[in-house]
C-alpha cells in the first residue's frame, strides 16, 4: 500500500515527462530537423535552455524544500517559553488592572439645586472592560496554539507550515506541487523559480517559431494525421505558455513583496508583513548576485 501511494504521488511527474517529450520531438522532427542546416547560434541556445530547465527540474525534485535544523527548534522552544512566561506577567497585569478598575468605578458628578454633589456609578463600564480582557486572551490563546504542530511535535518557527502530503512541516513552505512531488519552500524556492522561468523561455521560443511550421501545414496538402498533430501541438504548447509564463510572473510578484502562495492566499491585515523593499526582496530570496538568480544553483 505505501509503494503504491509512492508510484502514484510521481504520477504527475512522469505526465510532465512525458509532455515534454511530446513538445521536444514534434519540435524537432518538423521544425528543427526539417530546418537543420549545421549546427547554428539558434539551435545552440535553444538546447542550453533545455539543459538548464532539466537540471532545474530534476533539483527541484529532490532538494529538501526547507529542513528546520535542530538548532532552530531548540531556539524556537526557547522563543516559545519566553512568550508564554510574557504572556503569563501580562495576564496577571491585565487583571491587577481590571481590579483596580472595578475598585474606582467610573463616577458622573453633577450638582442638584442645592448645590450638591450627586454621583452616579457607571455599571457597563465594568462589562465592557471584562469583555475586552476575555477577548484578548482569547486572541492570544488562539496565537499561542498556531505556533505549535502537533503532528510533528515541534513549535513552529516563523513562515513554518505543515504539509499534509509530505508529512513535513517546512521553512517558508511556498506550496506543494504535484509536478515535481514535493514541496516548494525556503531551500529549492529559487530553484523552482529557475525551473519556470526556463520553462517560460522555452515554451514562448516553441510557440513563435513554430507558427511559421503552423502555417505552412495549414496552407499546403498534407495527410490528416500529420495536420491534426501539428495543430495540436502548436495549440496545446500556446496555452501552457500562457499559463506558465503567467505563473512566472504571479511568482515574481510574491518576491517583490516578500511573500509566499500560502501567505498571500491567506492574506489578513493583522498578518506580520515581512516586505523589505522589492530590491532587498529580490536579494533575500534569490541571493545577493544577480548573475545567479535563474540559474539552478543555490
Amino acid at each position: 500500500m505505501i509503494f503504491w501511494n509512492r508510484f502514484m504521488s510521481w504520477i504527475p511527474a512522469i505526465i510532465l515527462l512525458g509532455i515534454f517529450i511530446f513538445i521536444y520531438s514534434i519540435y524537432f522532427v518538423y521544425n528543427i530537423r526539417s530546418n537543420f542546416n549545421g549546427l547554428n547560434l539558434e539551435t545552440v541556445i535553444l538546447h542550453i535552455l533545455i539543459l538548464m530547465f532539466i537540471i532545474s527540474l530534476f533539483r527541484a525534485m529532490v532538494i529538501e524544500p526547507g529542513t528546520i535544523k535542530q538548532e532552530l527548534i531548540d531556539q524556537t522552544w526557547i522563543q516559545w517559553e519566553q512568550y508564554q512566561q510574557q504572556e503569563k506577567e501580562k495576564e496577571k497585569e491585565r487583571i491587577t488592572e481590571c481590579r483596580q478598575r472595578r475598585s474606582q468605578r467610573s463616577v458622573k458628578t453633577f450638582k442638584t439645586e442645592n448645590d450638591e454633589d450627586r454621583s452616579v456609578v457607571n455599571m457597563d463600564a465594568d462589562e465592557n472592560l471584562e469583555d475586552y480582557f476575555n477577548m484578548k486572551k482569547d486572541d492570544n490563546k488562539q496565537g499561542r496554539e498556531k505556533r505549535f504542530c502537533k503532528k510533528c511535535c515541534i513549535p513552529k518557527p516563523l513562515r513554518t507550515h505543515h504539509c499534509s502530503q509530505c508529512r513535513c512541516c517546512w521553512q517558508r513552505m511556498d506550496h506543494h506541487c504535484q509536478w515535481i512531488n514535493n514541496c516548494v519552500a525556503k531551500d529549492n524556492y529559487k530553484i523552482f523559480i529557475s525551473m519556470i522561468f526556463y520553462a517560460s523561455c522555452l515554451l514562448v521560443w516553441v510557440s513563435i517559431s513554430q507558427y511559421r511550421v503552423f502555417l505552412n501545414v495549414i496552407e499546403t496538402d498534407v495527410s490528416d494525421f500529420i495536420l491534426f498533430i501539428i495543430v495540436l501541438h502548436y495549440y496545446f504548447v500556446l496555452l501552457i505558455a500562457v499559463l506558465i509564463t503567467g505563473f512566472f510572473i504571479f511568482h515574481l510578484y510574491l518576491i517583490s513583496q516578500n511573500k509566499t502562495t500560502l501567505e498571500q492566499l491567506e492574506d489578513k491585515p493583522d498578518r506580520q508583513n515581512y516586505n523589505q523593499g522589492v530590491w532587498q526582496n529580490f536579494k533575500t530570496i534569490m541571493g545577493p548576485n544577480i548573475l545567479l538568480w535563474f540559474l539552478p544553483v543555490q
